[in-house]
């Protein structure tokens, strides 16, 4: 019987992992949505905090995210915790199998943020042209990371690599580690909780995760592959590989920018509201 821990994927397995990932994503997605909208629990909550299609979408979305994000770190943390001496050398196959089966939510991805955008302005779904466009060009960056993760990252990370270093990617599926708290901030503020304790909490191991796990890991794992392989082999990577990592990296950058901006921008608004507070006025 085929093991994903320890069986190399093959075109049948390998087919069948990439259409489970195709259905697996969307269902939890669609799932998150009907409980939400068709169950007396998730009726009364969205009555509670006011929730409409816009607010399910994205929250639904939200969870499918964090779903992702623990499998990707649980396959992390299993490689990197069994790795031994030779890190090149290493094999583990559930890595090879967790990417065929993973790379499909970057395609649902995209079809669901467009959901979430669509529902901004309307209760309902519409797939004009003309919206179409606009998603496209409102949302570059996160489509432009989105793409390139399947279509450059995934060959490289597959194919290219020639089955070495699966301890260093292992490691680098820890990028993921920060999604959930990401996805809790957004889903806060549809609950109309910005102003509270847990979304300040949040907001701080937020911004922690993110810089560790999306952007100091990338200089680590550079480094580490320095230490191991010196300049030369750095230098004798092929260039495509380095623009996998930079497609990665620089939205990273970006992101973690404006999140950095936004988080300070609230700890001085809270300041102020207490200084405001304290402050006797004047009759």
């Amino acid at each position: 019987m085929f093991n994903p821990f320890t069986d190399a994927p093959g075109l049948v397995s390998g087919s069948l992992e990439f259409v489970l990932g195709i259905l697996f994503f969307p269902t939890v997605f669609f799932t998150c949505q009907y409980m939400l909208k068709y169950t007396w629990l998730g009726a009364k909550f969205c009555q509670q905090f006011k929730l409409k299609n816009h607010g399910i979408y994205d929250i639904s979305n939200k969870l499918t995210s964090t779903t992702f994000a623990i499998l990707a770190c649980s396959c992390g943390l299993y490689v990197y915790s069994n790795c031994g001496d030779d890190v090149f050398k290493d094999r583990f196959y559930i890595l090879d199998n967790y990417l065929i089966f993973g790379v499909s939510y970057f395609f649902y991805d995209i079809g669901s943020m467009y959901m979430v955008y669509r529902t901004q302005d309307s209760e309902d779904v519409n797939f004009s042209a003309a919206d179409i466009i606009r998603f496209l060009v409102d949302r570059p960056l996160i489509l432009l990371h989105h793409l390139l993760v399947p279509v450059i990252g995934f060959p490289t990370m597959m194919i290219y690599r020639g089955g070495q270093g699966d301890c260093m990617l292992g490691t680098s599926f820890l990028v993921e580690a920060s999604t959930p708290f990401v996805s809790l901030r957004v889903i806060l503020v549809h609950l109309g909780l910005k102003n509270s304790r847990l979304y300040m909490v949040n907001g701080v191991l937020m911004v922690v995760t993110f810089f560790l796990c999306r952007i100091a890991i990338f200089p680590v794992l550079y480094c580490w592959y320095i230490r191991l392989e010196g300049w030369s082999g750095l230098v004798s990577t092929p260039w495509f590989a380095h623009l996998a990592v930079g497609g990665l990296f620089f939205p990273q950058l970006v992101w973690f920018t404006k999140m950095l901006k936004g988080s300070i921008k609230i700890i001085m608004e809270q300041r102020k509201s207490k200084v405001d507070k304290r402050t006797p006025k004047l009759e």
